[in-house]
């Protein structure tokens, strides 16, 4: 008996969800830029010979701090959403990692909110424990994400080169993401601590919400690359007829069968479509 298996490999579409959430996201990111080139023009040109008026915050500095509270809660949830949906919601780890990015969220709010009413920067040094809170809770909740997702998908491996190989990819986007996310808010800490007389930790903020959202869209485009659609090969698997041993199964080419001996050859074409998902975030955005 002879089983002619066709494996074919069809391509998930991105849910409307999610595309909406990366819009949303790119018009922050988009806002954010606006936001930090308009405090760059108003000290070096509008307010250019003025020394006095780099020490005083536009507005554009306390409202991007407000924009970057809420592009890096957003980051942070779909990550948060994945380790979710491959921990088969486990609340022990994803509850953690969520409310780090919630206390991330509520310390950049509180520092905006009252860096509004100070003078000037020198003031921003009553609100160093609200930073040190923010920063060191943004330090520790991608740590955790990072650590979570590699422990997670370590767990998904199949033994198939073609699934390992996937895992390994974003086991590896996933490391990276942490790494430098972790490093750029700790070294904004370490300035902060260091130097809060001038602006060197306001350089590192300024780029950690780049660092999020660019960590994502690695992730996501780096899933769409490894989602290829198959060939739909044919793989021949020989069967004994009537013994039970099976020796001398071989793995051939598909071909016809015009044998005259239909009684004693046996047939069967079984076609299934099997679909490699890669990536659960897009299953969680679309429930």
């Amino acid at each position: 008996m002879r089983i002619w298996v066709a494996i074919a490999m069809r391509r998930d579409t991105d849910s409307t969800l999610l595309k909406l959430t990366v819009a949303f996201l790119w018009a922050l990111d988009t806002l954010h830029q606006v936001l930090i080139s308009h405090a760059i023009y108003y000290y070096t040109v509008t307010m250019y010979g003025d020394p006095l008026a780099i020490s005083i915050p536009t507005w554009s500095i306390i409202a991007h701090i407000v924009v970057t509270g809420i592009s890096d809660l957003t980051v942070r949830s779909l990550f948060c959403h994945r380790v979710w949906r491959f921990s088969g919601r486990n609340r022990l780890i994803t509850i953690p990692i969520f409310v780090g990015a919630v206390v991330v969220f509520v310390g950049s709010i509180i520092f905006a909110a009252k860096g509004a009413r100070f003078g000037s920067f020198a003031s921003f040094s009553k609100l160093s424990w609200d930073l040190y809170l923010s920063l060191g809770c943004g330090v520790a909740t991608d740590i955790l994400l990072a650590c979570s997702l590699v422990i997670l998908l370590r767990r998904c491996r199949t033994g198939f080169p073609r699934t390992d190989s996937i895992v390994h990819v974003l086991m590896i986007y996933s490391v990276n993401s942490g790494v430098l996310t972790s490093l750029c808010a700790t070294v904004c800490f370490i300035c902060f601590a260091t130097m809060p007389d001038n602006f060197v930790y306001i350089a590192f903020y300024f780029i950690l919400p780049k660092l999020l959202l660019n960590s994502l869209l690695a992730t996501f485009n780096a899933v769409r690359d490894l989602r290829k659609p198959g060939t739909g090969e044919l793989v021949s698997i020989p069967l004994s007829n009537t013994s039970s041993t099976r020796e001398g199964a071989q793995y051939a080419k598909p071909q016809m069968y015009n044998s005259p001996r239909k009684n004693q050859i046996m047939e069967i074409q079984m076609q299934t479509s099997t679909t490699v998902k890669a990536d659960s975030v897009e299953n969680g955005m679309a429930a």
